[in-house]
């Protein structure tokens, strides 16, 4: 799908710029990033792995397309990079550098427990399966603090959860999600994060 889109934003500069060198395009997407134009350095790349499928150029530019898009926030088009080359181009030894920068862009795209409950749950998922394939990762131990702050996140959401519960006296659903936490963070004193009155009301 985000190919597709790729290929459609491209189509403009295509029409005008196409049969070039692999360096050409991959000229052009550094270019592009250098003045801060992440969409014209996607299209580039579009026209880089169209036109030169099998190019030695295509991983780098994958990776520095990944962090630039991690510089700017915008963390999904970050991922897709990562996923993409992790799936076409990595070795075994760079995987676990490779999950740990999806890790790391999903912890900083990481906005609000309360809207994002299905990514905060696949995202422990992916944590806790990096944790058990790289137990011994010189990356492990930033792993391991982003899934705490994960876990801190999903506590938030199950008493988010468990107060609706209350307020609509189902006590027994309520206590579901309240038994959960004692699992997640036993003996664990948590301080809710702060959350303004105003942003509160229209959580939930």
């Amino acid at each position: 799908m985000f190919i597709c889109l790729l290929l459609f934003s491209a189509c403009s500069k295509k029409e005008l710029e196409y049969n070039k060198p692999a360096m050409y395009w991959y000229e052009s997407i550094l270019k592009e990033i250098n003045f801060g134009n992440l969409e014209g350095a996607d299209s580039y790349f579009s026209s880089l792995q169209s036109e030169h499928i099998n190019s030695p150029l295509l991983p780098e530019a994958m990776l520095i397309l990944a962090q630039a898009h991690v510089d700017k926030e915008e963390y999904l088009l970050a991922s897709f990079y990562l996923d993409e080359y992790s799936k076409r181009f990595s070795a075994f030894n760079e995987h676990d550098y490779l999950g740990y920068l999806k890790i790391l862009a999903n912890y900083h795209g990481f906005k609000n427990y309360a809207k994002d409950q299905d990514f905060v749950y696949r995202s422990i998922d992916d944590i806790e399966e990096y944790l058990e394939t790289f137990p011994k990762s010189r990356y492990t131990p930033f792993v391991e603090y982003v899934y705490i702050k994960f876990k801190l996140g999903e506590n938030e959401l199950n008493e988010s959860i468990a107060s609706v519960y209350k307020r609509k006296g189902k006590k027994e659903a309520a206590e579901d999600y309240l038994s959960r936490n004692r699992e997640i963070l036993e003996g664990i004193k948590i301080k809710s994060s702060y959350m303004p009155w105003y942003v509160r009301i229209f959580n939930w």
